[in-house]
């Protein structure tokens, strides 16, 4: 009886994920598909200092704070094309922990990344890679692991914890739409994609926008439009575009250029910074 009730609750939450998909596809887009600015940038050097756990059956970095007081606070790390366990992105989910929060990223691709298959130009490594089919593939499993993944974080940390939500690139739609509920406090994204205005006039929550300068998929007439829309809805936001950078500057920097890693490291303190506003 436990487990059909489970059973049931699990295919609630995805109904309502695919109920509010369905909806934001009928509304103009803003941010737009993949494109080779999602896999261009550097790969950085590092140790992790994280752990691989599992999640409502999902793999999920997991990076705990060095140092904790007061309200625990929790952030649902949505990552970009290359995958929770990229080692960028795993410096970056330390980096938070740093500040005091515990970081999860799930592996929403199952352990096939887009970096498996292309080159920075998006050139398959196998000319039978099939990149729609993998990107198709990739979304309809992020749709169907993320709201059972994020129920299981809350159950892990409990109803009085503080959550707040950051996506990058293709993980950015999936901040969006829990920003949309009352399972965080606030909500940001970095050099999103697939996005549309529905997704910013149904926002509950606050949210950080931390942009490129340079960016195909999320462009300034789009970053104009959200903002319009935003402002419009009487939503609580703050707008950043750093200039000088491209798409996946927020996790891609040339470690040789002094601009691009500060931008970097201020776009990670500017998200840290706006989650503190509202968890503390």
């Amino acid at each position: 009886m436990i487990l059909a009730s489970r059973v049931a609750f699990g295919f609630v939450l995805a109904l309502a994920w695919v109920s509010a998909t369905l909806g934001a596809l009928s509304s103009p887009s803003l941010a737009g598909p993949l494109t080779k600015n999602c896999t261009q940038g550097w790969k950085h050097s590092g140790t992790a200092t994280g752990k691989n756990v599992t999640i409502a059956g999902v793999s999920t970095y997991l990076a705990e704070p060095t140092h904790r007081s007061g309200t625990k606070k929790v952030i649902l790390f949505y990552s970009d094309v290359f995958g929770s366990f990229f080692i960028n992105n795993q410096l970056l989910q330390d980096y938070f922990a740093s500040q005091g929060y515990y970081v999860l990223g799930l592996d929403y691709f199952f352990g096939d990344p887009i970096g498996l298959h292309v080159d920075q130009d998006l050139i398959p490594f196998d000319p039978n890679f099939d990149l729609p089919a993998w990107l198709a593939k990739s979304r309809r499993q992020a749709a169907e692991a993320v709201p059972g993944w994020n129920e299981g974080v809350r159950k892990r940390y409990g109803k009085n914890a503080k959550y707040t939500a950051v996506g990058y690139c293709f993980g950015a739609l999936y901040s969006m739409q829990i920003g949309a509920t009352d399972d965080v406090v606030a909500a940001a994204f970095a050099h999103p994609g697939d996005l549309t205005e529905a997704h910013f006039a149904n926002l509950t929550k606050p949210l950080l926008m931390s942009c490129a300068e340079i960016d195909q998929t999320f462009p300034t007439p789009s970053r104009n439009r959200a903002v319009d829309v935003l402002t419009e809805n009487n939503k609580t936001y703050h707008y950043q575009v750093f200039s000088g950078t491209q798409h996946g500057f927020a996790t891609r920097s040339n470690p040789a250029d002094p601009n691009s890693v500060w931008a970097m490291r201020e776009s990670a303190r500017s998200v840290a910074g706006w989650f503190d506003r509202f968890s503390n």
